[in-house]
């Protein structure tokens, strides 16, 4: 193998190397992402689990927060902690194609093969294919994460709701 073959290998390499890099700063952020989510898919089940102990008959507005809770919220929580639990599945298995593509690309210049080359770019093509796909499900988690936080801010407002009438007077 020439020099000229093995800079060629490594500057070709490099290409699924800048995806992979891109894969780990989105990884990153998902994985706090996904711990935020399971953080507050805990807090609201302990909520629950101290609003079940306490007798809401007297309570009608507290009864409402357990049922949306219950509900609403905790079912809300659910599918978005697995839509990123999937998307990184999907951001690991991408790195793992991109890593088989350096692999492809070291062999097509190595062997010299015509075909593989072909081979190399689906290969490419597929983990970006991949970390697309992963993108476009976490901007699906974002618009239902909106929807959580409606749900919760709506509650508050309307606790509060009484306790404003209240001062008015």
């Amino acid at each position: 193998m020439t020099s000229e073959t093995i800079v060629k290998a490594i500057s070709l390499i490099l290409a699924p190397v800048v995806m992979i890099t891109a894969c780990a700063i989105l990884q990153n952020g998902l994985i706090a992402h996904y711990s935020g989510i399971s953080n507050h898919l805990r807090s609201v089940n302990q909520e629950i689990l101290s609003l079940s102990e306490i007798d809401l008959s007297s309570s009608p507005s507290r009864a409402a927060h357990l049922h949306d809770l219950e509900h609403l919220l905790l079912p809300d929580l659910f599918h978005r902690n697995h839509i990123v639990h999937t998307v990184l599945e999907w951001v690991y298995t991408a790195v793992l194609v991109l890593i088989v593509d350096m692999f492809a690309i070291a062999i097509a210049i190595a062997t010299g093969i015509s075909w593989l080359s072909q081979v190399v770019l689906i290969i490419f093509l597929l983990g970006v294919g991949m970390l697309f796909w992963s993108i476009m499900l976490v901007s699906h988690e974002l618009h239902t994460s909106h929807r959580s936080l409606q749900i919760e801010v709506h509650h508050a407002c309307e606790l509060c709701q009484p306790k404003r009438r209240n001062q008015r007077h």
